[in-house]
C-alpha cells in the first residue's frame, strides 16, 4: 500500500498534477450534463437521429483543426494552445444553457469541434510528455480517477433536479456550472502549466509550410511500427463500436427499462465509483507486468457486457450490467492509454495525437449517427447488438496480432 502511494506521488507531480486538478473541475461540472445530453436533445425538439447528427457533425468538423493543432503542437508548443482553447470551450456552455431548440446544440457542437480539434493534440502531448515509462499506466490511472472522484455525485444530483424541475431547467443550471468551473480550470492551466516542447519554431502559413506539414505527417505515419499499426486497427474498431452505443445508454434505460432520471443518475454515480476503484487496482500491475494482458482482458469481456445490456428490464439489471460494462473498460484503460505513448516517439507525439484524434472523431461520430438511425428505425437495443458484433471482431484480431512494444518510448 505504501509503495502504491509512493508511485501515485511520483506519477502526479508538475503538469500531471495541474491536469488532474483542472480536469477535476471540468468533470465535476461535466458530469451534471454529459450523461443526460441525449435527453436534452429530445427535450429541445430533436429526434434520435438528431442525437447522432450532433455527434457526427462535430466529428467531421474536427478533422482540419485536428491536423493543424497537431502540427502546431510540435512547432510552437503545447501550453498556449491548451489554455486558450480551454477558455473557448468553456464559453460554449452558455450557448447550450440557453439554447431555444436543438439546432443551437448543433451550433455549439460545431464550435466545440473546432476548439477541441486544436486543443486535443497539445493536451495529449503535454500529458504524455509529463509521464515517465516506468509509472506511465499509474499516471494515466490517477489522471482518470482523480477527476472522476470529484464528479461522482454530479449525475445523482442533476437526476433528482430533472425529476423535480424538468430536463430543460436542470440542464440550464448544469451548463452554467460548466461555464464557471471550466473558466476557472482554464485560468489555472494558463498560470501553472509548464511548456514541454524544448525547441520551438516559427510557423509561417504558405504553400511551402503546408507542404512541410504534409511531409511531417507522412514521416510520422512511416515511423509507426507493425505492432503499433495492429494495435491501432483494433483500437479503431472499438472506437466505432463505442460510438454506436455510448450516447444511447440513457435513452435505453429511460425508454427500454423505464427508469427515471434520478434512478439513472444514481446508477451513473455508482458506475463512476466502480470505474475509479478498478483503475487504481490495475494501474500498478500494468506498469510492472506488461500492458497487453490487461488490454486483451478488456477487449474480450467488453462485447459480452454490451450484449447483456439489451436484456436489462429493471433498475437492478441495468445497474449490474452498466457497472459490468464499466469494469470491462476500466481493466484495460490505463494500459490502453499507456501503450499509445509507449509506442510513439516524443518528437512525433503532437502529429500522431492529431492523426488519432481525427480518426477517432470520424469513427466515433459515424458510430453515433448510425446508432441513432438504428435506435429510431430498428429498436432500442439494436445499437448495442451491432456494437457487440464489431467488438467481437476487434477482440479476435487483438488476440492474434497484438504485441508489447520492444522498448517503451520516453
Amino acid at each position: 500500500m505504501v509503495e502504491t502511494f509512493q508511485k501515485i506521488r511520483s506519477a502526479t507531480h508538475g503538469n500531471l498534477g495541474v491536469m488532474i486538478v483542472t480536469t477535476g473541475l471540468w468533470t465535476l461540472a461535466g458530469n451534471l450534463t454529459t450523461p443526460f445530453l441525449a435527453l436534452y436533445v429530445l427535450e429541445l425538439g430533436g429526434s434520435y437521429v438528431n442525437i447522432g447528427e450532433i455527434f457526427a457533425l462535430s466529428a467531421v468538423i474536427k478533422v482540419i483543426p485536428g491536423f493543424l493543432g497537431g502540427y502546431l503542437a510540435d512547432k510552437i508548443g503545447r501550453k498556449k494552445i491548451v489554455y486558450t482553447m480551454s477558455y473557448m470551450i468553456a464559453s460554449l456552455a452558455l450557448v447550450r444553457a440557453f439554447a431555444p431548440d436543438y439546432r443551437w446544440l448543433m451550433l455549439a457542437a460545431v464550435l466545440d469541434a473546432v476548439f477541441m480539434g486544436f486543443r486535443e493534440p497539445s493536451m495529449s502531448s503535454i500529458i504524455g510528455d509529463s509521464t515517465d515509462p516506468e509509472n506511465r499506466a499509474m499516471g494515466y490511472a490517477v489522471l482518470m480517477v482523480g477527476p472522476q472522484l470529484v464528479g461522482i455525485l454530479s449525475p445523482s444530483i442533476i437526476g433528482v433536479m430533472m425529476d423535480r424541475h424538468g430536463v430543460r431547467t436542470a440542464m440550464m443550471w448544469g451548463y452554467l456550472i460548466v461555464f464557471a468551473l471550466g473558466t476557472l480550470a482554464s485560468l489555472i492551466r494558463q498560470r501553472h502549466l509548464e511548456e514541454t516542447l524544448a525547441t520551438k519554431e516559427e510557423v509561417v502559413l504558405s504553400t511551402g509550410s503546408l507542404r512541410d506539414m504534409v511531409s511531417d505527417f507522412r514521416d510520422t505515419v512511416n515511423n509507426l511500427s507493425k505492432p503499433f499499426k495492429a494495435f491501432l486497427l483494433t483500437d479503431f474498431i472499438f472506437t466505432f463500436a463505442l460510438g454506436l452505443g455510448d450516447p444511447y445508454y440513457v435513452t435505453y434505460a429511460t425508454e427500454g427499462a423505464k427508469l427515471s432520471a434520478s434512478q439513472w443518475g444514481f446508477i451513473m454515480s455508482l458506475v463512476l465509483l466502480a470505474h475509479c476503484a478498478t483503475l487504481l487496482l490495475v494501474a500498478s500491475p500494468s506498469d510492472e507486468h506488461g500492458r497487453l494482458r490487461f488490454v486483451l482482458a478488456s477487449m474480450i469481456s467488453w462485447p459480452i457486457t454490451y450484449f447483456l445490456y439489451v436484456y436489462t428490464e429493471s433498475f437492478l439489471a441495468v445497474l449490474v450490467v452498466r457497472i459490468a460494462i464499466t469494469l470491462s473498460a476500466a481493466v484495460g484503460q490505463p494500459s490502453w492509454s499507456a501503450l499509445f505513448v509507449d509506442f510513439c516517439p516524443k518528437k512525433h507525439r503532437g502529429r500522431f495525437n492529431a492523426l488519432t484524434t481525427v480518426v477517432w472523431s470520424l469513427l466515433y461520430g459515424g458510430g453515433n449517427y448510425l446508432g441513432g438511425v438504428l435506435f429510431q428505425n430498428h429498436g432500442v437495443g439494436t445499437p448495442f447488438l451491432v456494437a457487440a458484433a464489431f467488438m467481437s471482431v476487434g477482440a479476435i484480431i487483438a488476440v492474434f496480432t497484438l504485441k508489447e512494444p520492444e522498448k517503451r518510448e520516453e
